[in-house]
């Protein structure tokens, strides 16, 4: 899928996931996946000059395996982050500039 792990890896139940190279941030990513209930925090990335717009998104897996989730369903998280990830970067590129109409 192309995402780059912060720490390369996981040391701890925590995965930070690097956008950067999406082209989106991580405040954006973040709405979307609350609109589809997948639970994620924006997250700053080295590299980052601001904290307002932080380049990447933090999971847990805590919640999915004390859910009972297996490998087969976190392949399927995967999945579903992907698509809410390419559809953030659609929409923010259909919408760029088009909404400075509805300011007075």
């Amino acid at each position: 899928m192309g995402y780059e792990l912060v720490s390369g890896g996981t040391e701890n139940h925590l995965v930070l996931v690097n956008l950067k190279n999406k082209g989106i941030d991580g405040s954006r990513v973040e709405k979307v996946l609350e609109a589809v209930h997948i639970a994620a925090n924006k997250n700053t990335v080295p590299g980052d000059v601001s904290a307002m717009v932080p380049g990447g998104i933090r999971m847990g897996t805590p919640a999915l395996t004390s859910r009972g989730f297996v490998e087969e369903d976190f392949a399927k998280v995967a999945y579903f982050f992907d698509a809410a990830v390419k559809l953030t970067v659609k929409i923010k590129s259909e919408t760029q500039g088009s909404y400075q109409c509805f300011l007075p």
